[in-house]
């Protein structure tokens, strides 16, 4: 029945582009962009939600060995690892445009919020980083998404997405406009 659902808004998506693409006024190109984002995030979250199932089904059935929960447990950890390696990988093969460099910027600084909020769940993790991938692509349309500073952008998806985590600001994610601590020495 998911894959039905995940099927049908496809269709639907697929259908929202093509009428996005064929828009001739700004107002029906809003709407429609933003019914796109809603369908495609129902598709994600649809597809996320089979998979979590599945693997559900097959944790309960592992359940009766112990020894093949510790199994479990590291694989999880690796995939989560090879993710994390993935995605690092693209982030620095992506090109150095400012927007670009803008949009890696927050998602940095929001990917331990991001894991905190799915509790170590990888798929979770994986629908919320689309997510916010989504909502950094809309926001960087904005001629301002440049002028403003990262903690304010970060702090705006973390509105938008309903994230419920404390935004931390460490040293490696001060803004490069920073002022630098002067020398004392």
């Amino acid at each position: 029945m998911l894959g039905e659902m995940a099927e049908l808004s496809l269709v639907v998506a697929k259908e929202l582009a093509s009428r996005l693409r064929a828009s001739e006024t700004p107002e029906e190109a809003v709407a429609l962009a933003g019914a796109f984002q809603k369908v495609t995030r129902v598709v994600r979250l649809t597809l996320a939600l089979d998979a979590k199932l599945e693997r559900d089904a097959v944790r309960d059935a592992r359940a009766e060995a112990p020894e093949d929960r510790a199994l479990e447990a590291d694989t999880q950890k690796a995939e989560a690892a090879a993710a994390e390696r993935q995605r690092q990988q693209a982030l620095a093969e992506r090109p150095a445009h400012p927007i670009d460099a803008q949009k890696d910027r927050v998602s940095r600084l929001l990917n331990r919020l991001l894991w905190a909020e799915s509790e170590g769940d990888s798929d979770e993790y994986d629908v919320l980083y689309d997510d916010l991938t989504a909502r950094l692509d809309e926001a960087a349309r904005d001629p301002a998404f440049l002028d403003l500073p990262i903690e304010v952008l970060a702090g705006r998806m973390i509105a938008d997405m309903g994230l419920s985590g404390v935004l931390t600001l460490s040293v490696g994610d001060a803004p490069a406009s920073a002022p630098q601590p002067a020398n004392s020495g």
